[in-house]
């Protein structure tokens, strides 16, 4: 071990570490076996000699001490302190060079005296001239010195006495005597003339009309998470209602198309809504080759439609993480529908409504009624009710919406099972009922 590593330890015994030297301490002893034996052998030295037995020392070391100190060491001699004296230094000029300085400032003096008196004598003209042309010469002769203070009371001979009467010059003329002014005439100019208006500004504007209230329709948008809760629900409600013929589309989020489409049938399941899924389209979910699917129904009520997206909630609970993020409610545009109808592979009708008096159906976007046409004839014979429908029953159908790739298809309408199963089931639309396009897709 190095002599470093030995004071480090010794030091450590005493107790005399600073931070830095104790971290250097536990480093050593942690690398070195060494350092560790002789840091345990030091500290059992050092508690063996605490704990040795203190002994008392005789009253009289102390004297004895003293008496043989005094008997080895002989006493000390003092020496007088002598004084030492300053030699006189002779100075080596003496008293000869003592009146130079004298003589330096008598010549000094000298000097300057002569050259005042002839700087004075050269200057230009006589003293006379000068005392003439003195600052003396421009004031006024004295004329002597008071012998008496005038007092402030007294008057004075240069002022007028106040009590004299004062005759008025007759060659000044006299200040002409006060009076009222005469009223000015006003003249008026002949008809017609062109007058100055007090007012200068911008003429007057018609009244404002009121503001018109115009009101803005904000589309549903909540997460799913809140669903459940009764005053989204309650919210979800009044927008279904507020349409008088209300066709909605729904886009529900999720972070997995596969997990959020069987999520959505678990719920659908526990409302008492059949789904006939496409086989097809599982097979995509299943290859992750559909981006967006579509369930599309038309047997919920608004208040079912709001029972079921709550019943959503509580099933997207029960996974962790959620699958589920958010909900998104709009009216159906045009270009949904065609699109639909592409999915479908027929018209729906989704704007159609049963008349009051029968089955007859209207469409609110156009007034006059298709009697007679090929797409009239497929709707037809659609949407005529099967023998096998029965009453209470809701149904659905999953197809796919949209795919990852161009050059992956959808489902052709005429090769689906479920969806001929679907369109056999499907019946007549009640009236109350909300036609609802249900799309899942991925966020983002």
């Amino acid at each position: 071990m190095t002599p470093a590593q030995l004071e480090l330890i010794t030091a450590a015994v005493d107790g005399e570490l600073s931070p830095t030297e104790t971290r250097g301490l536990n480093h050593l002893l942690s690398t070195s076996a060494e350092a560790r034996t002789l840091y345990a052998k030091l500290q059992a030295n050092r508690d063996r000699v605490r704990a040795l037995p203190r002994v008392a020392p005789p009253a009289d070391l102390k004297a004895k001490v003293m008496t043989c100190v005094a008997a080895l060491a002989p006493a000390p001699r003092v020496k007088p302190k002598s004084i030492i004296q300053p030699v006189p230094v002779r100075s080596r000029s003496g008293g000869v060079l003592a009146w130079v300085p004298l003589a330096l400032a008598a010549s000094v003096f000298l000097c300057m005296a002569v050259a005042s008196f002839m700087y004075f004598s050269n200057q230009g003209g006589s003293p006379s001239v000068a005392k003439d042309n003195g600052p003396g010469a421009e004031l006024p002769p004295h004329t002597g010195t008071p012998s008496t203070i005038p007092s402030p009371i007294d008057p004075r001979p240069d002022r007028p006495n106040p009590g004299t009467i004062v005759q008025n010059d007759p060659s000044v003329p006299s200040a002409p005597a006060p009076h009222a002014p005469a009223p000015t005439e006003v003249a008026i100019a002949p008809e017609p003339r062109s007058t100055t208006p007090d007012l200068i500004g911008f003429p007057l504007v018609p009244k404002l009309p009121p503001f018109e209230r115009v009101e803005v329709r904000v589309p549903f948008l909540r997460s799913a998470t809140d669903l459940g809760r009764e005053d989204v629900t309650q919210e979800l409600l009044n927008e279904l209602r507020r349409d008088p013929d209300p066709v909605f589309k729904f886009d529900l989020f999720v972070r997995d198309t596969a997990r959020g489409a069987e999520v959505f049938q678990n719920a659908a399941k526990a409302s008492g809504l059949t789904v006939s899924a496409d086989s097809a389209t599982l097979e995509k979910l299943k290859k992750k080759q559909a981006h967006a699917v579509v369930i599309y129904t038309e047997s919920l009520t608004a208040a079912e439609l709001t029972a079921l997206f709550a019943k959503l909630s509580s099933e997207d609970a029960k996974f962790s993480p959620k699958v589920c993020d958010s909900l998104h409610a709009g009216p159906v545009v045009r270009s949904d529908e065609l699109e639909l109808k592409a999915i479908l592979g027929a018209d729906m009708g989704l704007f159609k409504r049963a008349g009051q008096g029968g089955d007859k159906m209207h469409d609110k976007s156009d007034p006059k009624h298709v009697s007679a046409g090929t797409i009239d004839s497929v709707v037809k014979s659609v949407t005529t009710p099967s023998a096998n429908v029965k009453p209470g029953e809701k149904h659905a159908v999953l197809l796919t919406w949209q795919t990852t790739h161009a050059t992956i298809g959808r489902t052709n309408p005429t090769q689906s099972t479920e969806l001929k199963h679907y369109l056999s089931k499907r019946g007549n639309r009640k009236p109350n009922a909300v036609p609802a396009i249900i799309v899942i897709r991925s966020v983002g």
